[in-house]
């Protein structure tokens, strides 16, 4: 008669509980490095999302140059200013702010239309085409392909011709360290990402 290998984790087995052992351990590993590789490409995702050209992975020193070129006027290290005229004597006026220091990167877009009669939600205009694909891009990292708990919580709203927004025009966390603002309509448009350590 053979006798069948005993395979069964007792203290006279030393090897087989040293090979579970190494086998969990090896699983941990490997669970780990996805989830980091994970998380990194997804910092990635929000490190290189651009605001009019610039990213927070853009350096600080090459900010100006980029956004003088596209006609903002840099009012000063952190604040750059464009406007452009627009029928009946209405402006659009557009803001840039940026924050960049040890704990915190931000970049803030702001777009606002002065003069004349300016509607607060756009009413039935669409928001303008230079702007729909940056507000799409947003709104897919903040509300694409999450659990709908997730989305309530951030405040999802339909995205629209006419309104792309979520979290109530704050800064809604995407992460431990991402946060991002969105609200954007025909009459004005906020649109915001920052990192934090």
């Amino acid at each position: 008669m053979i006798k069948r290998p005993n395979f069964s984790v007792r203290s006279g087995n030393a090897a087989l509980r040293w090979i579970a052992c190494l086998s969990l351990t090896c699983v941990l590993i490997s669970t780990a490095a996805i989830a980091a590789k994970s998380e990194n490409s997804n910092d990635d995702s929000f490190r290189h999302i651009e605001i009019s050209g610039i990213s927070l992975a853009t350096p600080f020193d090459q900010i100006a140059g980029i956004l003088t070129a596209q006609g903002y006027t840099e009012i000063n290290s952190r604040l750059f200013t464009k406007q452009g005229e627009l029928q009946n004597s209405r402006r659009t006026i557009f803001r840039i702010e940026i924050e960049d220091n040890t704990d915190l990167h931000r970049i803030t877009y702001h777009r606002s239309l002065s003069g004349g009669r300016v509607k607060t939600a756009g009413g039935d205009e669409p928001i303008p085409e230079y702007e729909v694909d940056m507000a799409q891009q947003f709104y897919r990292l903040m509300c694409e392909n999450i659990p709908k708990n997730e989305m309530k919580e951030r405040q999802c709203e339909p995205s629209t011709a006419y309104s792309i927004a979520a979290g109530n025009g704050r800064f809604v966390r995407i992460n431990d360290h991402y946060s991002i603002q969105l609200d954007v309509t025909a009459a004005n448009s906020t649109i915001g990402i920052q990192h934090t350590q």
